[in-house]
């Protein structure tokens, strides 16, 4: 049997990858200039260098720079959907307490009220309502 403080050493001399063959393996030589004078971070921009560096061998007329808003739009969906799903958790624990879930009932029929009052009553708070949402969905899917 071999002496267990000798496989370290062998284990280290028989891994030596060639990382030369391998196109994916390789890190950009450029990094951003904010990332080396701090000494931390800029992990995400090599990552963007590499995969743009991988397109352009690719031939693809894509630039990352133009998926920007689909991507970030993307991104608010994922989120949206986590943070659903941990309210959703968190107010499916509060029912299960006896009294607190018919207060916030309580508490949520009167905002409705509330909103109704302030929002839906008469034409012009209708329309201007009508203008905040579709301002908002301008802002958001362009």
């Amino acid at each position: 049997m071999q002496d267990m403080k000798d496989m370290p050493e062998q284990a280290k001399a028989t891994r030596q990858p060639s990382q030369a063959s391998d196109p994916t393996s390789a890190v950009p030589a450029h990094t951003s200039g904010q990332a080396e004078d701090n000494g931390e971070g800029g992990e995400f921009q090599v990552l963007v260098d590499l995969l743009q560096s991988w397109v352009d061998q690719q031939g693809w007329s894509l630039s990352l720079k133009s998926l920007g808003r689909p991507i970030r739009n993307l991104l608010l969906l994922i989120a949206a959907l986590v943070v659903f799903q941990l309210v959703s958790g968190v107010a499916e624990a509060l029912n299960r307490i006896p009294l607190l879930a018919n207060t916030l009932m309580l508490v949520g029929l009167t905002q409705i009220a509330i909103f109704t009052r302030h929002n839906l009553l008469r034409q012009s708070d209708r329309q201007n309502l009508r203008k905040r949402i579709n301002t908002l969905l301008d802002d958001t899917f362009g």
